[in-house]
């Protein structure tokens, strides 16, 4: 198996958020191009995951693929294998995870895989304001 990339961008991230799957047994987070998590992928994991690259991997590669980025309003997702030089999928799209046809399940999976590492490594944690909090000091 080929080490496939799924790259998000746009204004919703400081920078580019990418979630590498290497050879189907090792997971990869990066942010910004600087590696953030390593891991080997749990069974669960590969078990949804296979069929999906697997199938993927099969197709022929794309010729040339038209470049859509996200605008200012949007995000970028792309899709791509490690030894091909046109992306599988690039989609501009507004909201996550992105539509792409025969693709929707593969995007669902890896951007719920992306988003549940980079939470585990860095929650958000909602807190109240008290109205005292808010005053200036007097």
């Amino acid at each position: 198996m080929k080490t496939a990339t799924y790259e998000r961008s746009g204004w919703t991230n400081t920078g580019a958020q990418a979630l590498r799957v290497e050879g189907l047994t090792h997971l990869r987070v990066l942010e910004q191009g600087e590696p953030v998590v390593e891991r080997d992928l749990t069974q669960q994991e590969i078990r949804r995951l296979a069929p999906l690259l697997e199938s993927l991997q099969h197709e022929p590669e794309p010729a040339t693929l038209a470049p859509q980025a996200g605008g200012p309003d949007g995000l970028a997702v792309t899709l791509a294998f490690e030894d091909e030089e046109t992306p599988r999928l690039r989609l501009a799209t507004n909201q996550l995870p992105a539509k792409g046809g025969r693709y929707d399940r593969l995007l669902a999976e890896l951007d719920a895989l992306l988003t549940a590492e980079l939470h585990a490594r860095a929650p958000r944690h909602a807190h109240a304001v008290l109205p005292h909090q808010l005053r200036d000091e007097e």
